[in-house]
């Protein structure tokens, strides 16, 4: 089977999986419900504050991976860092992938630097930091929530989770990890692979010097994550349901990891199916648990707009001489 028939088959599965978790929500007379339930219900305040709080969130998320960015020592400036995040966040809303926007800002540093390798590292340690942060906030709400939640099986995911960002940052640190993983890449019999991957993974490692760089992008990441599991309880409010706040900062990190997966289309279909299985665990009826998922979801590309429009109005990107190839085609000077 050719490579482009096998990301037909990807994608068609993941449409499938939407398509079907969504279906199965709203069949039997629920969608009717859900729009009733909202359009009665709505209320613009809290829903306005939860589309500035968005929009907040995504200036300081570009400060955190800009900060990453500074550690591989490529410089493109705070606001061309919000510039871009905002643009990648855009397509990640209207691409149908999970990593789509992510790809946007590699392609787009790497014209303007000839640093793939090293963007596309800084792009994957804020991706990881932001769900290790939202990881740490669900730890510290399992104790206030666990006299509620106690015989909850999905509550075992929490401490798995920390324990395997813990082991990843553990790797990612370690002086013997980064030998013995060069030395296995070294062995892959295409060059091109090869060195790519080598680039990639070269940058990575550097942040092993770079540690201050580490605790501010995971200093950041907790105003940033709070924002962002703020809009959900805003969303919630906005259809007039008050729920305390503690159980989002336990609901939406175990949700943030679950759409992180490349299983569905932007994590349509399983961000609500979990939000319905996680918000009855309080009480919250089905229609209003889809409704509090939509409405976030729609928070966040309502706030992606902005980006669509610095795309089509800003002036084109200056590409490096020779750069014309893809991003992480190139060793960074620091892999050579």
């Amino acid at each position: 089977m050719n490579p482009r028939s096998k990301r037909f088959i990807f994608f068609a599965g993941k449409t499938v999986l939407s398509l079907g978790l969504l279906y199965w929500l709203l069949s039997g007379g629920v969608l009717e419900r859900v729009i009733a339930e909202t359009r009665d219900r709505f209320h613009p305040v809290p829903f306005a504050i939860g589309l500035l709080s968005f929009a907040v969130s995504n200036i300081l998320g570009a400060f955190q991976w800009n900060t990453l960015l500074r550690a591989q020592g490529i410089h493109i400036g705070w606001r061309r860092a919000i510039s871009l995040y905002y643009v990648g966040l855009f397509f990640s809303n209207f691409l149908p992938a999970n990593i789509g926007g992510d790809v946007i800002k590699v392609v787009d540093v790497y014209r303007s630097t000839g640093r793939g390798g090293g963007a596309v590292a800084a792009t994957m340690v804020d991706r990881a930091t932001g769900l290790a942060m939202l990881t740490i906030l669900a730890v510290l709400a399992v104790v206030p929530t666990y006299s509620v939640l106690g015989r909850e099986p999905f509550l075992i995911l929490v401490p798995l989770l920390l324990l395997l960002f813990l082991g990843a940052g553990g790797m990612m640190l370690s002086r013997r990890i980064a030998r013995l993983t060069l030395r296995a890449v070294g062995r892959i019999p295409f060059v091109w692979v090869r060195a790519k991957t080598e680039s990639v993974l070269t940058a990575l490692f550097l942040y092993r010097d770079q540690r201050g760089a580490l605790l501010r992008a995971l200093a950041i990441a907790l105003p940033v994550q709070t924002l962002r599991i703020g809009v959900h309880y805003l969303a919630a409010r906005s259809i007039g349901v008050e729920a305390p706040a503690i159980y989002f900062f336990l609901f939406i990190p175990l949700i943030a990891v679950f759409i992180a997966l490349p299983i569905s289309i932007n994590g349509l279909g399983v961000r609500e199916s979990l939000g319905v299985y996680l918000y009855a665990r309080i009480g919250i009826p089905q229609e209003l648990a889809f409704s509090i998922s939509f409405l976030a979801y729609l928070i966040g590309v309502v706030v992606s707009l902005v980006g669509g429009g610095i795309f089509l109005l800003r002036s084109g990107v200056p590409k490096r001489a020779g750069a014309g190839a893809p991003p992480v085609l190139q060793r960074d000077d620091r892999s050579r």
